[in-house]
């Protein structure tokens, strides 16, 4: 069988056909992609000989060399502790691998799939800089300077300032103070209202509240606790716990606390009060009620306008029916007013005669509170001594008695309890008791009991 001779241009004695010239163009080359199954294996070289991409091998890195253990050093603790710990020791453990990195990620491909054969790889483009290295030197270098003068004034603000306490009222500032163990022990709050309290000498209502909170400070602008508490005193509104005068429900005055109300309440009886009493209690007749009100300052009374307003007599005018015997100056007296008041009120001359049965208007005077005043007088009374007769039948029955013993009145102490109605008497006065100071002493006298006559010539 002959062999079958493939024939070709050369062996025909023909000129070979031409080569296709192909042009090695950037824009013709495909895109690099490869798959994702063969991300680990070997990629093999590229046809194209101008460029090389392929990985370069991982240098392995050197260990370093472990250090040698030092001996150790007899603790000379006993024979039972070595021989403890050789029955402890175990067996060393293998050293763990040193961990290798992993290979770089690659990325999924964004066109169709190629065979193995077609991996083509473009030159990396290399990224611009968003900044130039002239600019960030710039920057690197006004960033070091700006953090050295933040530094720098940092330093002198904490030489200048120090931590204080800011105090707030309602958030409101009101100033610095300093921070002192001292002040820690009580609240600023509770001594800025007893500091106002004591300067009215009432309980006092704050409406605001404090607050403190720790900053820092200039040390110009902090000034002492007790600055501080008459500062924060003078910021307050408030409201004092007064007292009210209440005279038969209808309010009368509001005064600062309860000692001013007992001082205007001993004025208004004192005017009343006899000199020559002792142990005297005063009561009101009408209904005095003192209460505890809330009031600003310029509500309260002065204690002098209240003994004023409470001591001036009210003036009333009424009718009187005249009687037989009464004339303007009798009725007058009566009332404690004036004929002339009673001539105009009434529209008659002074000289007017009043006839019984008709009307006349007259004006009283009283004072508005009505002070009964219960007191206490002493009074000594002398205590009569006795007498004692001896007869003598030899003295006649005129004759001057003799004087045998001479005696001596006592003296005794009543106490009278008297109650007057402002400042006039009501009443009899009660007898209290009755106390014997000083004994009488008997008198002895000598008389003459003879009744015989006796002639002389």
């Amino acid at each position: 069988m002959e062999k079958d001779n493939h024939k070709t241009p050369e062996s025909e004695g023909l000129r070979p056909f031409p080569k296709p010239i192909t042009l090695d163009l950037p824009s013709q080359r495909p895109k690099p992609q490869r798959r994702l199954h063969e991300a680990e294996q070997q990629i093999p070289p590229a046809q194209d000989d101008h460029y090389d991409f392929t990985p370069e091998p991982e240098k392995p890195k050197k260990e370093k060399p472990k250090p040698k253990p030092k001996p150790q050093k007899s603790t000379g603790k006993g024979y039972f502790k070595s021989v403890q710990k050789g029955y402890n020791q175990r067996r060393p453990r293998e050293p763990k691998p040193p961990k290798q990195k992993s290979p770089p990620k690659r990325r999924e491909p964004e066109g169709p799939r190629l065979g193995r054969g077609d991996r083509l790889f473009d030159p990396p483009k290399p990224k611009k800089p968003l900044v130039s290295p002239k600019i960030k030197n710039i920057f690197k270098f006004w960033s070091i300077g700006i953090v050295a003068v933040t530094l720098i004034v940092l330093i002198l603000m904490s030489m200048f300032r120090h931590n204080a306490w800011a105090v707030y009222l309602d958030d409101r500032f009101v100033g610095y103070m300093p921070i002192n163990r001292e002040v820690e022990t009580y609240t600023v709050h509770n001594d800025a209202v007893r500091h106002l309290a004591d300067s009215h000498a009432a309980t006092v209502r704050v409406n605001e509240t404090t607050q403190v909170r720790t900053v820092r400070a200039p040390r110009t602008e902090i000034i002492s606790a007790s600055e501080m508490i008459v500062t924060l005193s003078q910021r307050f509104t408030y409201q004092i716990e007064a007292s009210a005068i209440y005279l038969e429900g209808e309010r009368i005055a509001v005064l600062r606390n309860q000692a001013e109300v007992d001082h205007i309440a001993n004025e208004l009886q004192r005017e009343f009060f006899d000199p020559y009493e002792r142990n005297i209690v005063a009561t009101f007749e009408e209904d005095w009620v003192v209460r505890t009100v809330l009031a600003n300052l310029g509500d309260l009374y002065d204690q002098g306008q209240v003994i004023q307003l409470l001591s001036r007599p009210s003036a009333a005018v009424h009718e009187h029916t005249i009687r037989d015997g009464d004339t303007q100056g009798h009725l007058a007296v009566e009332f404690g007013t004036t004929i002339e008041r009673i001539s105009y009120l009434n529209g008659i001359t002074q000289d007017a005669i009043l006839r019984p049965g008709n009307t006349l208007l007259v004006e009283t005077t009283s004072s508005i509170l009505t002070v009964r005043t219960v007191g206490e007088i002493t009074e000594m009374e002398d205590i009569p001594m006795e007498i004692e007769h001896v007869e003598n039948a030899s003295m006649h029955v005129h004759d001057d008695p003799i004087i045998i013993t001479e005696g001596r009145d006592g003296r005794q102490e009543v106490i009278w309890q008297i109650t007057r109605i402002n400042g006039i008497p009501v009443g009899e006065p009660v007898e209290i008791s009755r106390r014997t100071t000083d004994y009488p002493i008997t008198q002895i006298e000598e008389v003459g009991t003879s009744t015989r006559t006796i002639n002389v010539r």
